[in-house]
Order: C-alpha cells, then sequence, then structure tokens
C-alpha cells in the first residue's frame, strides 16, 4: 500500500497539469474568441482545482504526519506550477519568437526568400503595431489620449517579478544590464 500511495503523490503533480493543459486546449479551440491568454489561466486554474482536489485525498489513502503531507502538498504545488509555467512560455514561444517564425516562413516557401521578402514581412513598425494591439485587444495596455498606459496590471507584476528574478539568478535586471 505504502508504494502505491507513493506513485499517486508523485503523480499529483502530472495529472493535474494534464487537466491544466486538456483543458486549455479544448478551451481555446472552442472559444477562440476569448483568447488564448485567457485560455492559458484558465486552464492553470482547472489544473490546480484537480490539484487541490486530488492532493488532500493522498493523505487518505496513506495517512502522513501533518509536517510530511504539508509538505509534499507544497513540493507537488511546486512541481506543478513549474510545469505550467514552462507550458505557459513554450506556447508563447512558438507564438511570439521571430526567429522560430521565420525558420517556419522559410521552410513553407519551397524556393526559399529573399532578404527583401523577409524584411518585408518583418518590418519593425508593423510588428510592433500588432503587439500593440494584441496588447489593447486584451486589455493589458489602455489607450488615453494618444498615449499608451498599462492596463490590467497581472502582466506588469508578472514583469516585475522576472525583474526580480534575473537579479537573484544572474545579477541583473534585464538583458540591457
Amino acid at each position: 500500500m505504502e508504494t502505491w500511495a507513493g506513485w499517486f503523490n508523485l503523480l499529483i503533480p502530472l495529472f493535474s497539469f494534464t487537466g491544466n493543459v486538456l483543458f486549455q486546449v479544448l478551451w481555446f479551440r472552442s472559444r477562440p474568441d476569448h483568447g488564448l491568454l485567457k485560455s492559458e489561466y484558465l486552464g492553470f486554474a482547472v489544473g490546480l482545482a484537480l490539484f487541490l482536489g486530488l492532493q488532500p485525498s493522498s493523505h487518505t489513502i496513506y495517512p502522513q504526519s501533518p509536517v510530511d503531507a504539508l509538505s509534499i502538498a507544497v513540493a507537488n504545488l511546486l512541481v506543478y506550477s513549474a510545469l505550467s509555467y514552462c507550458y505557459f512560455h513554450f506556447i508563447n514561444l512558438c507564438l511570439t519568437a521571430r526567429r522560430i517564425r521565420l525558420i517556419r516562413d522559410l521552410f513553407v516557401a519551397p524556393d526559399g526568400l529573399t532578404l527583401d521578402q523577409i524584411l518585408e514581412n518583418y518590418n519593425a513598425r508593423d510588428v510592433l503595431e500588432k503587439r500593440i494591439q494584441r496588447l489593447l485587444g486584451s486589455g493589458q495596455i489602455v489607450e488615453q489620449n494618444g498615449r499608451y498606459l498599462v492596463g490590467k496590471p497581472a502582466v506588469l507584476f508578472a514583469a516585475w517579478f522576472m525583474v526580480i528574478l534575473k537579479f537573484i539568478f544572474f545579477g541583473k535586471g534585464s538583458e540591457y544590464d
């Protein structure tokens, strides 16, 4: 019984992550008008709810001391969060990285592309305008009197968090330092 309970504890973050991915994909495909970012947040929330439902049941299968149960729950939550974080960035990397997009564009062009054709597709002004439109559409920024301001602060908090992590791990606050 102990071995089975140990495996169950080990698989909880994986089950939760699977729920996150499945819900996110199904939601986005059935409701693309709601946006990719919203589907990612909803997927994370569903996975977290699954985690919160599964984690306490592991204690009933294999009773542990409260300290052990809490330690396992925290470790599992960290694993689930790390998997979800990687998934979030994998999706966004595939959609936004110019290098990946360029390689894809070259792959589908049977005769290749000239430098002029590449520059036409990667005009800095067009790229910036598209990015601004996506940010406006998601409410992450707002436009008032011809000026852009931070809209929903969640992304701003994430940006500050990334600056803090970069400082902790790399000793600098941005890639420009």
